[in-house]
């Protein structure tokens, strides 16, 4: 590409989105930080040192993420990466869930990811290139108890991948689903403590960010439209 890429990171204040957000940065991406709270993308924005755009949103809500892609094109005027990384987990049975609990966290960590992607993808094929990586779990496939409901709204990145290369791979459009093993950040560790989990037993932001650095790099796309476990595990 000869125009500097333009990244949407979602979930960019801390974590996992903070590690991608600027390992993109510093391959000379210009970054668009998408998260809930300003203070701690205006952080992430400070360790970031080039072009950059702080976009606070709930992606429950349909004009937040309607803004948030339409922002990016008025500032930078393309999209090369969408990384769809922000997601919530309530801990609770299944039969205990409320349905107000089940429509949150599908609207989160499902819709607001197809509904990005869906957003992107005509800018996408317009420049004959673009690359969307979601981050699931490891939940999605064997979630552990308590954690079923994120597992089903997590799970629709798994189709979504394969549903972007199917429908726009020949545009040059790639899209990988990352399902992650336990990583530590804030949110593990609002629902295991260190006893529960050690954090000998879990993976770094920054070894995250590197895989999926890796996959963006790829121009071949030689896994694009996979499940990918992280660590690696049988997907299937």
């Amino acid at each position: 590409m000869h125009e500097t890429p333009v990244a949407i990171v979602t979930g960019a204040g801390s974590g996992v989105g903070r590690a991608i957000a600027l390992k993109l940065a510093e391959r000379g991406c210009r970054v668009v930080l998408v998260g809930r709270h300003a203070e701690t993308l205006e952080t992430t924005q400070s360790m970031i040192h080039r072009s950059s755009l702080v976009e606070v949103a709930d992606l429950a809500l349909e004009s937040d993420r309607a803004r948030i892609v339409q922002q990016t094109i008025d500032a930078f005027g393309r999209v090369d990466v969408l990384v769809n990384n922000a997601g919530m987990a309530d801990m609770v049975p299944l039969a205990d869930a409320t349905t107000a609990q089940i429509r949150r966290s599908i609207e989160i960590n499902g819709v607001a990811p197809v509904d990005l992607a869906a957003r992107v993808l005509g800018a996408m094929k317009d420049q004959g290139s673009g690359c969307i990586v979601n981050i699931s779990s490891y939940s999605t496939l064997d979630p552990f108890p308590g954690l079923g409901m994120y597992g089903c709204s997590k799970g629709a990145m798994n189709v979504l991948c394969r549903a972007i290369v199917n429908e726009y791979g020949d545009s040059g459009v790639r899209a990988y689903t990352v399902a992650l093993g336990a990583t530590e950040t804030a949110m593990l560790r609002s629902l295991f403590d260190e006893e529960v989990l050690p954090s000998s037993q879990t993976i770094s932001p920054d070894e995250v960010a590197g895989f999926v650095l890796g996959l963006i790099d790829d121009r071949e796309g030689k896994r694009s439209g996979e499940v990918v476990c992280f660590p690696e595990r049988d997907a299937g």
